[in-house]
């Protein structure tokens, strides 16, 4: 069954997955639509750094020859001026330096180790760390030199990693073999919220804020209160220590009634 594919469906993430007829299905069904003509940009330059697109007049058999023999394919369009077809052609990852962080999903273990292989022999310690990062975004990586003997032991390390599902690329280096092991990381969806999820989590955020913030509230008012209850207990004692007398008011008025005995 043909895939019947929208404009919609377009996404920096899958544009690799696309071939020439899907992109053209894709740019025909956004030319039906009003107004595209506004976001056709946006879609383009999801396209063009993945495809290139040629508009061209059908009845030019010499441009049509070139096209055909770039490896394009052409499609009839709806006339556009002197343009009734679209050539499309999907880029070819041809060397390592041509790996980015969009397309290095979409390649297969073997394909990026011929990549490393047909890089000047550099290996994978030879490649900027760049390529390196662009290529553990996607893979698991291991790599070890080791004499020619030891790498091929039976039990030994390429026996050990073609068991764990990796790849295997051998390099030459004299007596000595580089041995570098890939396998694909599993591939993680991103999750979105819906916008009623996104509310919800917004407002559980606020209520617990404005508990929080009550709740601190609560905690000064206590302090407040505290302060307020010393502060009147300390107040009450100097007030006793007024009122009370005193050791020496004591025996003044000892004293006093003494004298007034000996008087009488």
């Amino acid at each position: 069954m043909a895939k019947h594919l929208k404009i919609d469906d377009l996404t920096k993430g899958n544009v690799w997955t696309m071939t020439e007829s899907d992109i053209n299905q894709m740019l025909q069904d956004g030319k039906k639509r009003e107004g595209f003509s506004d976001i056709e940009a946006h879609y383009m330059n999801i396209i063009r750094p993945v495809f290139d697109i040629v508009y061209l007049d059908r009845s030019d058999e010499e441009k049509v020859k070139q096209l055909e023999a770039e490896k394009f394919d052409i499609f009839s369009v709806p006339s556009e001026g002197e343009n009734n077809a679209i050539a499309i052609r999907k880029h070819q990852i041809k060397k390592v330096t041509d790996l980015t962080l969009e397309n290095i999903a979409h390649l297969l273990p073997e394909e990026v180790l011929s990549l490393i292989q047909n890089n000047l022999g550099t290996g994978w310690e030879g490649l900027p760390l760049a390529l390196q990062d662009i290529i553990e975004s996607a893979f698991y990586v291991d790599c070890a030199i080791m004499p020619e003997a030891a790498m091929h032991r039976k039990g030994g390390i390429i026996d050990r990693r073609k068991a764990d599902g990796y790849e295997v690329l051998e390099i030459e280096r004299g007596s000595w073999i580089e041995g570098i092991f890939l396998k694909p990381k599993p591939k993680i969806e991103k999750v979105r919220f819906s916008s009623a999820i996104e509310d919800d989590v917004k407002r559980r955020s606020h209520s617990e804020d404005d508990i929080d913030n009550e709740e601190d509230d609560d905690d000064e008012n206590d302090l407040e209160e505290l302060d307020d209850e010393i502060q009147n207990e300390e107040d009450d004692d100097d007030v006793m220590d007024e009122e009370s007398p005193s050791i020496e008011d004591i025996d003044e008025i000892d004293e006093v009634e003494i004298e007034d005995e000996e008087n009488e």
